[in-house]
C-alpha cells in the first residue's frame, strides 16, 4: 500500500505544499473481466476496482476527501459542510471519513427522486451524526447553504466547506493522483494501455481528474465520461473549466508541471445514457447492472456505473470496441452500508422536511 501519493512521487515540488492525507487502500485493483469481455466481444475489458478504495465505505470519493479533509484539519476546522441530493454518496462518505478524523458533518441537501438507496444513505448520515439541511431546490441552495455556515460561525465554529461531488480544482487532485496510480499499473504491466477508460460524469472531478493524470503520465489513453446528471452541469466545456482550474493549482505549487494546452476535445461526453433526470434508474442501466453482477460479480447501482457500463455494453453491440483495450472505472461503493451502524433509526425520527423522501414512489426504470 502507498504512503505517499504518486502525484507527489512525479512532482515532488508539490510535497509540503498541497495537503493530503491517508484514507483509502490505495492503489485499487485492476481485474480483467474475462467473460464479460466474452459476452460482448471486447478482447480485452477490464474494472478498476475503486469500489474498494475503503474498507469500510469504498467508492470514488475517498480520493478526493483526502486532500479536502487534510485541507480541513490542516485550518484546525472542527466542521465541514457540504452539499448534494439527499441521497448523496458523496455526501455519506464525507460524514463517515469526517467523523473518523472527528470533524462534524454538515450537509445541505435538495430533491432527487426517491430511491432505496437514497433512503439507506440519508437514514446512515442521520445515524453516524451529520446535521441534516433541507433545501427545496437549487434556487434556494446558495441562501442555505449560507445560513448554515453563518449560524455555525457565529458559534465560534467555522465549517470548511467542500463542494457537491468534492469536485473542486483540490479534490480533483484525488483522480489526477489516479489517472497516474493507472499509468503506473500498466508500466507494471497489471494491464495493457487502454484505448478507452469509461466513467461517469456527474460533477466532472474525477472525469476531469482522470484525464489531466493521464496526460501528465504521457498516456494517450482517451477517457469518455458517460453523463448521469443535468447536461447543463455535465458537459466538456464545465470539464474544460474545472480541469484549468485544477492545473492552474498545480503549477501554482509547482512551476515545473506542464502547461498542457486543454481544449473541450479532451472531455468527450457521452449523453445518450442518462435517462429523463438524476437518480432515475434506465432499463439499459439496470440490465449493465444485473449482467455485470451475474458474469462478474461486480456491484454496480442504477444512478452512475450501472448507466455508464450501459454506454460499454451499446458501443459493444455497434462493433466500436472490437479489438479495443476498454478500462471501467468502478466508482461505486461495494462495501455494506448497514455495517457503519449498530441500530438504524426511524425515517420518522429526520427532521421533518425530510420526510417525504420515505413516502414518496420509486419511480419505475425507463427506456
Amino acid at each position: 500500500m502507498r504512503d505517499k501519493p504518486y502525484l507527489f512521487e512525479k512532482f515532488p515540488g508539490l510535497e509540503n505544499k498541497i495537503p493530503w492525507l491517508k484514507l483509502g487502500d490505495f492503489p485499487t485493483p485492476v481485474v480483467r473481466l474475462e467473460r464479460l469481455g466474452q459476452t460482448l466481444k471486447i478482447s480485452g475489458l477490464y474494472c478498476k476496482r475503486d469500489d474498494l478504495s475503503h474498507p469500510e465505505y469504498g467508492g470514488n470519493k475517498i480520493r478526493k476527501l483526502e486532500f479536502l479533509l487534510a485541507d480541513a484539519r490542516r485550518f484546525s476546522r472542527q466542521s465541514v459542510l457540504t452539499l448534494g441530493a439527499w441521497g448523496s454518496n458523496h455526501v455519506l462518505a464525507t460524514t463517515v471519513m469526517a467523523g473518523r478524523l472527528g470533524i462534524k458533518p454538515l450537509a445541505v441537501l435538495i430533491p432527487q427522486p426517491a430511491q432505496e438507496y437514497a433512503r439507506q444513505n440519508l437514514l446512515t448520515n442521520y445515524a453516524l451524526g451529520c446535521e441534516l439541511n433541507y433545501a427545496p431546490g437549487t434556487l434556494s441552495l446558495p441562501l442555505q447553504l449560507a445560513r448554515v455556515y453563518f449560524r455555525h460561525w457565529l458559534k465560534g465554529e467555522r465549517p470548511y466547506l467542500i463542494w457537491a461531488g468534492g469536485s473542486s480544482p483540490l479534490g480533483t487532485l484525488g483522480y489526477v493522483e489516479a489517472g497516474l496510480e493507472i499509468a503506473g499499473q500498466i508500466e507494471q504491466g497489471v494491464m495493457p494501455e487502454p484505448d478507452y477508460i469509461f466513467c461517469a460524469v456527474g460533477s466532472s472531478g474525477t472525469f476531469v481528474g482522470l484525464v489531466l493524470g493521464l496526460k501528465l503520465a504521457g498516456r494517450k489513453t482517451r477517457v469518455l465520461g458517460v453523463r448521469v446528471f443535468d447536461k447543463s452541469m455535465a458537459n466538456s466545456f464545465i470539464a474544460l473549466r474545472l480541469a484549468r482550474a485544477c492545473l492552474k493549482l498545480l503549477r501554482k505549487h509547482d512551476p515545473s508541471i506542464p502547461a498542457l494546452n486543454l481544449t473541450a476535445t479532451d472531455f468527450p461526453v457521452l449523453h445518450d445514457y442518462a435517462g429523463s433526470r438524476y437518480a432515475v434508474f434506465t432499463k439499459a442501466g439496470m440490465e449493465a447492472l444485473r449482467l455485470a453482477k451475474d458474469l462478474e460479480g461486480l456491484k454496480l447501482d442504477g444512478t452512475y456505473t450501472g448507466k455508464t457500463f450501459s454506454a460499454i455494453i451499446r458501443m459493444s453491440v455497434r462493433g466500436e470496441l472490437q479489438d479495443k483495450v476498454v478500462l471501467f472505472l468502478n466508482s461505486y461503493n461495494s462495501r455494506p452500508i448497514d455495517k457503519l451502524v449498530k441500530t438504524y433509526p426511524d425515517w420518522k425520527e429526520l427532521p421533518a422536511e425530510f420526510h417525504h423522501c420515505f413516502m414518496e414512489k420509486i419511480p419505475e426504470p425507463e427506456e
